[in-house]
């Protein structure tokens, strides 16, 4: 821990013993959310818990959720009132909410996906169907894919006009039925004549993992082929997600 980061862990303990707690709520209104999260890593849960609640903005406690162990994450929350709660698991990726909401009482993750009941819900009870520990269930499902019989044009501008999905560190594409048959980067896409197909320049042999792959396993394949992302496929091969390297 550096010099800074430990003034603000012994900033922090002297508040919570004081109980000024609203002159703590305007140090972390002041301070970026990568910080606070490592904060976490020394307090204990009680600690935690009073620092959670002193958090106003949902997309700052998602941060610092993603950051945690997923079995704190879901026994901070639960002390949240359920609007609050459905707030902070809607500005974190699926999968990271999907890892906190399968840690839950499963009373209560019913009761959140029900008020969710949108996209991000439909995603996160499909990825709550595979193990927790498992590539299927740390992978992103906001992947981007593009079809094997479009033209380069066509592709360059399927990535221009892509809106919420994973960073595109590998172009992963697709025949018709979704099986993913073949890879590129973007330095191929640019570099080749527009009316070119993807299914010219791709390449066909491409690493990907199983969704029931345990997640050690995945590490060791990312270290091992020194990749920054791998494509998660079901037993057809069809395209289920990604993993990347942060992952």
């Amino acid at each position: 821990m550096d010099q800074k980061q430990q003034l603000l862990l012994d900033a922090t303990r002297r508040l919570i013993r004081r109980g000024a707690f609203p002159n703590l709520a305007k140090l972390l209104a002041k301070t970026h959310p990568a910080d606070i999260a490592h904060l976490f890593r020394y307090l204990e849960l009680k600690e935690q818990r009073i620092l959670f609640n002193l958090i106003e903005d949902a997309e700052k406690s998602a941060y610092v959720l993603a950051e945690l162990d997923h079995v704190v994450g879901a026994k901070l929350l639960e002390q949240l009132d359920k609007e609050t709660i459905t707030e902070v698991l809607q500005e974190m990726s699926p999968d990271d909410a999907a890892d906190i909401i399968g840690n839950m009482p499963d009373e209560l993750a019913d009761q959140i996906l029900d008020i969710m009941h949108d996209e991000d819900s439909d995603e996160i009870e499909h990825l709550l169907q595979y193990d927790e520990d498992s590539a299927g269930g740390i992978m992103s499902t906001e992947i981007f894919s593009l079809r094997e019989d479009l033209t380069v044009h066509d592709a360059i501008e399927a990535i221009q006009q892509a809106g919420d999905v994973e960073m595109v560190f590998y172009l992963y594409v697709v025949n018709e039925a979704g099986q993913l048959v073949g890879v590129l980067s973007l330095r191929q896409l640019l570099t080749v004549p527009p009316s070119k197909q993807l299914s010219d320049i791709m390449t066909r042999d491409v690493l990907s993992v199983r969704t029931d792959m345990d997640q050690e396993e995945v590490a060791r394949v990312v270290e091992k082929y020194n990749i920054l992302a791998v494509p998660v496929v079901d037993e057809m091969n069809n395209l289920k997600g990604i993993i990347t390297v942060d992952d």
